[in-house]
C-alpha cells in the first residue's frame, strides 16, 4: 500500500497529467493548427462545433494548465499515508517516476531539434508547422473517393 501511495501521488498525479495536457493542447492548436483540427472535427461529426472551442484549445486550456501546475508546485506538501511520513528517498523515487513520463516530451523535442538539418528558421518550419493542406493530401491519395463526397 505504501508503494501504491507514492506512485499514486507522484507518477499519476495532477503534475504529470497537467504537463501532458498542456503539450497536447499546444501540439494540436498551435503546431497542427486549430483550423485544421476544427475542419477535422467537422469531417467526423458533420458540422462545425461552436467557435468557443477554438478559444479553449488555443488559450484557455493551456493557461489554466500552466496556472494549476504552478499552483500545485507552490502548494506541494510531502505525501503521508495514515500517520506514516515517508523518508526522503521515497519522495525522490516518486519525483523520479513523475519525471520519467514528463521529460519524454521536452527530451524528444530537443532530440528532434538536434537531428533536423538546417538553420533555425528551417528547423521551425520542418518541425512545428505542416505545410500540406489536409484536403490537398486527401485528393492526392484518393482523388475519386474524395470528389465523390463533395
Amino acid at each position: 500500500m505504501y508503494v501504491f501511495q507514492i506512485l499514486d501521488s507522484y507518477a499519476v498525479s495532477g503534475f504529470c497529467l497537467l504537463f501532458l495536457i498542456f503539450f497536447e493542447c499546444i501540439a494540436i492548436s498551435w503546431a497542427f493548427g486549430v483550423n485544421r483540427f476544427y475542419d477535422g472535427i467537422k469531417d467526423m461529426i458533420g458540422y462545425y462545433p461552436m467557435r468557443w472551442w477554438k478559444f479553449c484549445w488555443t488559450i484557455t486550456t493551456p493557461v489554466i494548465c500552466v496556472g494549476v501546475f504552478i499552483f500545485n508546485l507552490v502548494q506541494w506538501t510531502p505525501v503521508k499515508y495514515l500517520n506514516y511520513e515517508f523518508p526522503l528517498w521515497a519522495h525522490l523515487f516518486g519525483w523520479f517516476t513523475a519525471l520519467t513520463s514528463m521529460l519524454c516530451i521536452p527530451g524528444y523535442m530537443i532530440y528532434r531539434w538536434v537531428k533536423t538539418p538546417g538553420d533555425r528558421r528551417m528547423k521551425m518550419r520542418l518541425l512545428i508547422r505542416i505545410d500540406d493542406d489536409i484536403k490537398t493530401v486527401r485528393t492526392k491519395m484518393h482523388p475519386a473517393a474524395y470528389t465523390s463526397h463533395l
